[in-house]
């Protein structure tokens, strides 16, 4: 990923951020510290990307949400108690969205579904990527070494862990057995 974004330079990272998210973010960030490409302007690819997204996403939903789910009746409950979560903790989750992994692309086209009007979700939506972008950006830039240092050191123990955790597993597993 790091040789794709340092090949692409800003491109990269806006198109890492398109396509995944936070693993591009913190290559670029990588690539920054190496001295490939300048902090700030990673920011911006970035943001631009993360936004770009969003757009995409809660437009989508805006525009064919409401038919999908016209569609197929049983996703109807569902989404009606999904729709009313968001409704009520609107502001939360628009500020919150993009720090919620595995959220960022189910939210935004949420929010165009449920009709969160354009201008909230055009300020909220960038308050909320500014901050994403700011808080992983700098803590990207300064725990990227000590992060990559652990990630080495991981693989040495890895083995070990997953036998710890397989063992403890089975030997929960008997002694609940056992119990019974």
């Amino acid at each position: 990923m790091s040789e794709w974004i340092e090949s692409l330079g800003y491109l990269g990272a806006f198109l890492g951020a398109v396509v995944e998210g936070e693993l591009s973010f913190l290559a670029a960030i990588q690539a920054t510290k190496l001295g490939y490409l300048d902090f700030n302007y990673v920011l911006l690819a970035v943001f631009l990307g993360a936004q770009a997204v969003d757009w995409s996403l809660y437009l989508a939903g805006k525009r064919g949400g409401r038919a999908a789910i016209d569609r197929r009746p049983k996703l109807k409950p569902r989404f009606e108690q999904m729709s009313q979560a968001v409704e009520q903790r609107s502001v939360v989750l628009l500020l919150a969205y993009r720090f919620m992994y595995g959220f960022r692309i189910v939210l935004p086209t949420l929010f165009g579904v449920v009709k969160i009007s354009t201008s909230r979700f055009a300020l909220f939506s960038f308050v909320s990527t500014l901050l994403w972008v700011l808080v992983i950006g700098n803590l990207g830039f300064f725990f990227a070494d000590s992060l990559i240092y652990a990630i080495t050191h991981v693989k040495t123990y890895l083995p070990y862990f997953i036998g710890f955790v397989v063992f403890g597993g089975l030997l929960a597993y008997l002694l609940y057995r056992h119990n019974r």
